[in-house]
């Protein structure tokens, strides 16, 4: 064993099959590997194999326990690839010409296949295996560069005997299965030779030789975090417009208000279509195949679907009350929806006998499954407030909530009147009321009882906002539904996310509502949003604004103008947005998803902007003809909303640049070839059935080929969820471990295909882009300070810029396709990341040439 294998720290702890042990390996860097065993069996068995056993026996009976047992090598199984892993080679085996070779198992650590492991049948000799095997890792070993031999370790077995040796060696070591047993002198040796913590330095040791330095970013060269820190004011035109803009873009009230649910929805008779690419990320895909499901089409005047299942309910009385699922994105309007339904769309015969409550569940408390007073008061809360003529807690209407609970004690009233007195009896029954009225649920459910059984009237209920829980907390969220609709026998409107119901539709607790049908919802475009609220907000502006307004130019010149120009200039402003041929349109929906609440922060961002002047926004007040607002300056603004400077949070776009110095082998590709990958592979169904969600070790799996690392490829679809670049299965957005699948969202897929083809965001990231040049490093900070100081930079510095990135990641790419023989294929992250830099700097040198490349992502 080496010196440097014998430095190694080395914890372990006890675990049976599914448990996850912890393995540390410390080097130059600590290593934290998280993953489940392969069934452990005992070495003891290893000597039962049959004279006439398979290959496939051998592998199982054998080479599976040496390679995970506790008391052998302790290898995890995500390190352990079966034979389609690694590519087919042309080998020589023994002397002859055999085309597509790949070994029976390799042993992956840190991006590098550090051990070939073979099986052969019992009447093999076992240095057949050996050779193969030996053979497999100096043809792998031949694609690294000179001096890199990741493949060092070799292991075969025909079942009665193991050799094992190095790749490079002409001897190996032979020993009888038979005699590696615990506490022998051979199973000593073939632990300290290949034990999972000495592949794991060695694998280490191999990182080391290829992993870049520490990298700069360019504004700690520039400036430091005061200059990204640093805001720019808000233009003075919005300043008039702010108050409406907050009321009807940004209000967290916006559901409750009138206006916009009267005036200002969108309704199935006024969607518009996306594009053929954006349709396919943005729109659900689901509901076709769900045999149970019903798409809801509400109009100006009505929804006949929910206003049926609700009439229905009503003539059928159903013993047990009705659950009604909606289900939709986030933000795509379930709300809003529900809100005006109830208002607006509710059939006259419907609206009379039929009492609504909204359970708002974003202030939910934890765990949602015991929450039942909670909910209870929250029921008892919103019931007064929607139905005001009924007081709850008004004498006559409890004695009408608690009438059950009062004919129960009747008979105590009575004895109390017959032995003290009339007076007695009534303060006995006063204090039952006070003290029944203190528990919300005998309150809400006596509430139901009355207006359901007593006043042979309905209740609906409406379960709001459980769609913008995490997976966990919307499953809880519906079991206390279904605690609810139980105990109320209401109509249960409950509303969720398609993937949660698509996925637990047949388990538990979904599978009780299998027989049902559900409804969905399907989102309004950006562009449809926004018209109506633009229409809504000029409607408020002319009856609210004075006749004249005023507002001050970067110069100091005060303008005045007519408020009949305001509708003008947001008219220009939004046709500019949406009704030029330019993709402005396209990020705008792309960034935003099926967020609407998201997309109109967008657009009042863009109005609130400093960085659009306020010459550009009403430059017809000083003679221009329109209003021009540039694609490259709408960008900035999403990049940078009020800060002069791009910063990892500083509006609604991401660097998928980024990487984190701390990573195993930190990159300037990680983030483009995880997003890459699953838009390449969007169309297809991935191990949770659902089409584009891939689990994050099936993904790790695919890039650690490449030279990636499976720890690294997890932390940085963690960084793209909380970046809202990719979506994961459990439904929150800080965090994804390898059991989870994720998906690309629309803006993950606009940021790859669209902005990275874009001057003004490649200039903006390299603000926080971490290079690993410092002279790199330093060049693009010249030019970030030359920003800073002017306020200004031309295109051709820009570009200029951009170029030195460029020249930078082409020479990290070449350092890594040395490195690992897999990385840089044409279809894959990387190598696409160079040609839409080069596409960007090459459109902007010379405008004309219309060359592009095939885009695989456009098909």
């Amino acid at each position: 064993m080496t010196s440097e294998a014998l430095s190694c720290l080395y914890v372990y702890r006890p675990n049976s099959f599914g448990s996850r042990p912890t393995t540390t390996v410390k080097t130059s860097a600590t290593i934290n590997l998280h993953a489940p065993f392969l069934p452990v069996v005992s070495l003891t068995l290893l000597v039962d194999i049959e004279a006439n056993a398979t290959e496939a026996d051998v592998e199982l009976q054998v080479i599976a326990p040496l390679l995970t047992s506790g008391s052998c090598l302790e290898i995890p199984h995500t390190s352990i690839k079966g034979k389609s892993y690694l590519a087919p080679s042309v080998l020589d085996k023994a002397g002859g010409k055999a085309r597509g070779y790949f070994p029976d198992f390799s042993i992956w650590e840190l991006g590098f296949a550090v051990m070939v492991v073979e099986a052969k049948a019992p009447g093999v000799p076992v240095e057949v295996g050996f050779r193969e095997a030996q053979l497999y890792a100096r043809h792998l070993n031949a694609e690294y560069k000179s001096g890199l031999n990741p493949c060092h370790y070799i292991l075969a077995s025909n079942g009665k005997q193991v050799a094992y040796g190095a790749w490079d060696t002409n001897r190996s070591r032979v020993v009888n299965v038979a005699d590696l047993k615990p506490g022998t002198i051979e199973l000593e040796a073939f632990v300290q030779f290949c034990h999972h913590r000495v592949l794991l330095a060695h694998a280490q040791r191999c990182l080391a030789t290829v992993r870049f330095s520490r990298s700069t970013q360019p504004h700690t060269l520039a400036g430091g975090q005061a200059l990204i820190n640093s805001k720019k004011a808000f233009n003075s035109f919005a300043a008039e417009l702010a108050p409406t803009l907050r009321r009807y873009f940004t209000s967290t009230t916006q559901n409750d208000d009138p206006d916009i649910y009267q005036k200002a929805y969108v309704g199935s008779d006024d969607v518009t279509e996306y594009d053929r690419i954006l349709e396919a990320l943005l729109k659900d895909r689901l509901t076709s195949r769900r045999p149970m499901s019903e798409e809801l089409s509400p109009t100006k005047a009505k929804e006949p679907k929910l206003a049926k299942a609700i009439s229905e309910f009503r003539r059928d009385r159903p013993a047990a009350g009705q659950l009604q699922l909606i289900t939709g994105s986030v933000g795509t309007g379930k709300s809003l929806f529900t809100r005006r339904y109830k208002e607006l769309l509710q059939p006259e015969d419907q609206k009379k006998g039929t009492h609504w409550a909204f359970i708002n569940f974003n202030s939910a408390p934890e765990p949602l499954e015991t929450a039942h007073d909670w909910l209870c008061q929250q029921f008892v809360d919103s019931f007064h407030h929607e139905n005001p003529q009924f007081d709850p807690y008004a004498n006559e209407n409890l004695t009408r909530i608690f009438s059950e609970d009062l004919q129960k004690r009747r008979g105590i009233y009575d004895e109390v009147e017959k032995r003290i007195s009339l007076a007695e009896s009534e303060k006995t029954r006063i204090s039952d009321l006070q003290e029944w009225q203190k528990d919300p649920r005998r309150v809400a459910l006596g509430i139901c009882r009355h207006f359901t059984g007593q006043r042979q009237e309905a209740v609906v209920v409406v379960m709001d906002n459980v769609d913008r829980l995490d997976l966990q907390s919307q499953l809880g969220a519906f079991t206390l539904s279904l605690w609810f609709l139980d105990q109320s026998k209401a109509f249960v409107i409950l509303q969720m996310r398609d993937e949660t119901y698509e996925r637990f539709k047949n388990s538990k607790p979904l599978d009780t509502f299998r027989s049902g049908v559900v409804f969905h919802i399907a989102p309004p475009r950006f562009l449809d949003v926004v018209k109506r609220r633009l229409e809504l907000s000029l409607e408020y502006l002319s009856r609210n604004s004075p006749d004249v307004l005023e507002y001050q130019l970067g110069s100091g010149m005060r303008i005045r103008y007519p408020k009949s120009m305001l509708g003008e200039f947001l008219r220009s402003i939004y046709l500019e947005l949406f009704d030029r041929r330019h993709n402005v349109s396209r990020i705008l929906q792309g960034l935003a998803g099926r967020d609407i609440r998201r997309a109109l922060e967008m657009f009042v961002s863009i109005l609130n902007s400093g960085h659009l002047r306020e010459e550009a926004l009403t430059s017809s007040a000083v003679g221009a003809q329109e209003i021009a607002i540039s694609e490259y300056r709408i960008l900035r603004i999403l990049m940078r909303t009020e800060y002069r400077f791009f910063n990892n949070n500083s509006g609604f776009v991401s660097n998928i640049f980024y990487f984190d110095d701390d990573w195993q082998q930190p990159n300037s590709f990680i983030l483009p070839e995880i997003l890459f990958w699953l838009s390449d592979n969007r169309k297809r169904r991935g191990q949770i059935g659902l089409e584009g969600y891939f689990s994050v070790s099936n993904v790790a799996d695919e890039l650690q080929r490449r030279g990636y690392v499976r720890e690294d490829v997890c932390q940085a679809c963690s960084w793209l969820l909380q970046k809202n670049l990719i979506e994961a299965d459990h439904m929150n957005q800080t965090l994804v471990d390898f059991a989870d699948s994720i998906k690309v969202t629309a803006a993950g897929f606009i940021h790859l295909r669209v902005l990275c083809e874009r001057l003004e965001y490649l200039y903006g990231v390299l603000t926080v882009t971490p290079i690993s040049d410092l002279r790199t490093a330093t060049a693009i900070s010249d030019y970030l300070r030359r920003e800073n100081q002017t306020g200004y930079i031309s295109g051709f510095q820009q570009v200029r810029a951009v170029e030195l990135f460029l020249e930078y990641l082409k020479r990290q790419f070449a350092q890594l396709k040395a490195a690992y023989p897999e990385f840089g294929h044409d279809r894959a992250g990387a190598a696409y990341m160079i040609r839409q830099v080069e596409s960007t700097v090459r459109y902007f040198r010379n405008p004309t040439n219309q060359e592009r490349s095939r885009n695989y992502l456009d098909e």
